[in-house]
């Protein structure tokens, strides 16, 4: 019997959720009593209930997988990473199988990924931001993939330094956990691999296209050394986190002519700076919009609003026309990071609650309207605002469904001493 594939657990689990029942709960009555109000197009009650007699074989699975050093992690775990949750929702990964120390997930990380086929002077620049990444404090992370190339050059680059790294991989956790290549410093809490699939699952093309979603959302930043255009993993995992807004992406201004670099800017990716203040630039967002930073390879016509082009029409380039509209768009969106320098180390979400104080004065403000002002995308903000709602820092505005402004009892400096997790 096939297992539930993400999404259909993410159904049935919502619907457990909605019902006041948790997994647990199906082990303590009757299964057909307890899910008779379930109906699913592909789920049905049976289908548990096979899978739910596969107990033994799980619990021999386990057993092999935790003399290797492999812990499983649930999203009802405590130390699940909550930037998972908030990024993606109920779309997180209901199980993550890991080996090295858990206490990583909870630090600040830069993502570096590229190309399995990089070039020397790439592999160098992926090394490099490994060793710089190293010398950041409080400690961040390298968060890759872990395959050969620019990943696997980043991720060693960190760790040679002294530095920490989380690889997310796609395939074969087993083999990498007991491999010569990383296992001394898996035992010296420096390196945890994470998987969001069986340990013991060989590479699979999906797999591996699906698991970057994860790199980009359990970092604060990302940098792309190299990708190809419109093909490859590279390429689908930063476009989809342009889609999304999880983390601020900047690429390398040095990729080749047939690389996707400079397509990538152009579709909102921000180049990335040179010299060794360039990470903490990186985690500050204190780097220009490529609006305003045009890369010669891609010069802006005049004359045109916005140009659609072929089987692409998703893809849209805004002109000179669209320019002053956007470069307001943008000053907006400054006012996020001021007074960055003097607030010792602020996270993204205390700019943005203490940007909302700043704003208290003016009506409540909608999402859309929220993200229009920013420059952000809206799956950002609803995660922030979620954020606020919980911790109490940002309510509803009284018969005004969906409208939000700052509590009364934030109606303070919002800025941290430190790190906000």
């Amino acid at each position: 019997m096939k297992p539930l594939t993400g999404s259909e657990w993410s159904r049935f689990a919502r619907w457990l959720k909605a019902h006041d029942l948790t997994p647990a709960s199906l082990f303590g009555g009757n299964l057909e009593t307890l899910l008779s109000g379930w109906i699913d197009k592909s789920v049905d009650v049976a289908r548990i209930q096979q899978l739910m007699g596969r107990g033994a074989g799980l619990g021999l699975a386990l057993e092999k997988w935790q003399r290797a050093g492999i812990w499983p992690l649930t999203r009802a775990d405590p130390e699940y990473p909550e930037r998972l949750k908030e990024r993606l929702g109920w779309e997180s990964p209901a199980v993550l199988f890991g080996c090295g120390t858990r206490k990583l997930l909870r630090d600040r990380g830069i993502a570096v990924v590229g190309s399995r086929n990089a070039s020397e002077e790439e592999l160098h620049l992926a090394q490099l931001l490994g060793r710089e990444t190293a010398s950041l404090e409080p400690p961040v992370n390298v968060v890759s993939g872990g395959a050969r190339g620019v990943d696997r050059a980043a991720m060693l680059g960190v760790l040679e330094q002294g530095g920490t790294a989380v690889g997310v991989l796609a395939d074969s956790l087993i083999k990498a956990a007991t491999s010569t290549m990383y296992r001394d410093w898996i035992i010296a809490e420096r390196l945890l691999l994470l998987t969001p699939f069986r340990p013991d699952a060989g590479f699979n093309v999906g797999n591996a296209m699906s698991r970057n979603k994860y790199i980009y959302c359990l970092a604060d930043a990302a940098a792309v050394v190299s990708s190809a255009s419109r093909k490859g993993g590279t390429w689908n995992g930063a476009c989809e986190n342009l889609k999304h807004g999880w983390v601020p992406l900047w690429v390398n201004r040095n990729g080749g002519e047939d690389r996707g670099n400079h397509e990538l800017v152009h579709r909102g990716a921000r180049w990335l700076p040179e010299g060794p203040e360039r990470l903490p630039a990186l985690l500050a967002g204190l780097v220009p919009s490529p609006r305003t930073e045009r890369s010669p390879e891609t010069p802006q016509p005049e004359g045109q609003a916005v140009r659609r082009t072929g089987e692409h029409s998703d893809d849209v380039t805004v002109e000179s026309i669209e320019s002053t509209r956007h470069d307001q768009a943008v000053t907006s969106g400054e006012e996020l990071f001021e007074g960055l320098s003097s607030s010792g180390n602020p996270n993204f979400y205390s700019l943005f609650l203490d940007w909302m104080r700043r704003s208290a004065d003016s009506a409540p403000k909608s999402r859309a309207s929220i993200a229009k002002d920013l420059n952000l995308h809206q799956p950002q903000v609803r995660a922030w605002l979620r954020r606020g709602l919980k911790e109490g820092t940002i309510v509803e505005a009284p018969e005004q469904p969906e409208m939000y402004e700052p509590a009364a009892s934030s109606q303070r400096t919002l800025f941290p001493t430190g790190q906000d997790r």
